[in-house]
């Protein structure tokens, strides 16, 4: 029987700090704390090709990866490590040459009948944070982050996705660091 998904909680980032053929490597792993929604929308370029008067093939080819999450907050500390915004006496400035860095995302959703379905989106770029404020009218509505991702597969590997359930786990710790690789998975009799 197949299960049912709900919820979201534990987003974590790290930041992708190589990847190319020979390897990749990722900065320390950090929660995001507050996760409210997150949207992954992979899109697939296909390509009919006739031959023989008929449908001789379907063609894929992997086309962007965009995820949107929201979380309570982004943090000033985590905005400048994601956005390289330098920092001068407790005030964040934001500049035309800041470089983004690519970041992995992961996090957790509930299944039904107990555990969690787990995943790691590996190389992403985002987007600028949007800032969006509303006055409180009468009751207080809650104003949270929301973040664009551009994913990609890595150099590496040509992963872009890692994801598994609870009973797959076998003791890993997922978010003690990416899991990026079937290189970093032990098997267990």
């Amino acid at each position: 029987m197949g299960k049912v998904i709900h919820g979201l909680d534990m987003f974590h980032t790290a930041i992708v700090t190589e990847d190319n053929q020979v390897g990749v490597t990722f900065g320390e792993v950090e929660p995001l704390l507050g996760a409210v929604n997150v949207s992954v929308n992979p899109t697939t370029e296909r390509n009919s090709f006739y031959a023989d008067n008929m449908l001789y093939a379907v063609l894929d080819s992997l086309g962007d990866i965009d995820m949107d999450m929201e979380a309570a907050d982004l943090p000033f500390e985590m905005q400048k490590k994601i956005f390289g915004h330098k920092e001068k006496s407790g005030v964040q400035f934001a500049n035309a040459d800041d470089i983004t860095a690519e970041l992995a995302v992961g996090f957790r959703a509930k299944t039904s009948g107990g555990g969690y379905r787990f995943y790691w989106f590996l190389k992403g770029k985002p987007e600028l944070l949007p800032i969006e404020h509303q006055t409180d009218e009468g009751n207080v509505t809650p104003q949270t982050a929301k973040l664009k991702l551009k994913f990609m597969p890595l150099q590496y590997n040509k992963n872009w996705k890692a994801q598994a359930d609870s009973a797959q786990l076998k003791g890993l710790n997922w978010f003690e660091e990416v899991i990026y690789d079937e290189s970093q998975l032990t098997e267990t009799p």
